[in-house]
This record gives structure tokens, sequence and C-alpha cells, in this order.
């Protein structure tokens, strides 16, 4: 309580005289000046976030892609497709079983399940395929 009693009772601060009457003559005199600058705004900073968004998304995109690619084995499933990718086109031809063929073929004629094709239909065919005469007639 001795401490407040030594506290002067007077104000210590002051405004200075006509303040209040030159305050809004000061404001309004700074602010309405036609020194006013327009500033241009580059095209780079107006569309700076969407550009930063957008190389964002394309980087993240970029290496979840190159992982996957990296991460996932390569499915080998078919020993055929290793097969397939050895050989050359004219051993695949020479490789082919003709009698595995020719009993899906009579399979197909038997059934009900062929389109309807007549004998002058085949042999016209077989013939611009360059298949000999001869052969022709000892299947039929």
């Amino acid at each position: 309580m001795k401490k407040l009693n030594n506290i002067p009772d007077q104000n210590p601060f002051k405004v200075p005289d006509n303040y209040f009457e030159d305050v809004n003559r000061k404001i309004i005199s700074v602010t309405s000046g036609s020194d006013h600058e327009v500033r241009k705004i580059s095209i780079y900073n107006r569309f700076r976030t969407s550009i930063l968004i957008a190389a964002s998304v394309a980087g993240l995109i970029l290496i979840s892609y190159s992982a996957i690619k990296l991460l996932t084995p390569v499915n080998k499933n078919s020993q055929v497709s290793d097969v397939l990718h050895e050989m050359s086109p004219d051993s695949i031809i020479n490789e082919i079983d003709i009698s595995s063929i020719e009993e899906d073929a009579s399979s197909l004629v038997l059934s009900d399940e062929g389109p309807d094709v007549s004998k002058k239909d085949i042999i016209d065919y077989l013939l611009l395929n360059n298949i000999e005469i001869n052969d022709i007639y000892e299947q039929l």
C-alpha cells in the first residue's frame, strides 16, 4: 500500500495543442493525393499458385507411375507367350499341328454351331489360298 501512495494523481500524458482539429485534415491530405500508383501484377504472380499445384500433381503422377512400373513384377503366366517371342513367324507356321486343326474343324462341321458354307465355297477358298486341287479332292 505504501507504493500506491507514492504514485502522483496527475496524468503524465498530454495531447498536443490543436491535435483533434488538425488530425482529420492531415489524414485527408495524405490519402486523397494523386500520388496513387497502380501496380501491375505479372501473369506469373497471378497464376503462381495454380502453376505450383499443377506441377505438384504432375510430379506425383510421374513418381507414382515410375514406382508402379519398377515395383510390380512382370507377369509371365504362360509358357506359350515365351515360346512365341523366341520363335520366328516361319517356324511358328511350320510347328502347327495339322491333325489337331482338322479335328477342331471336323468337330465344328459336325456340330450345328458353324456357319452354313457349301462345298463349292470351300473349294474356291482353298484354291485362292494356293492349295493344290489334288489335295482338296483327297480330303473330300
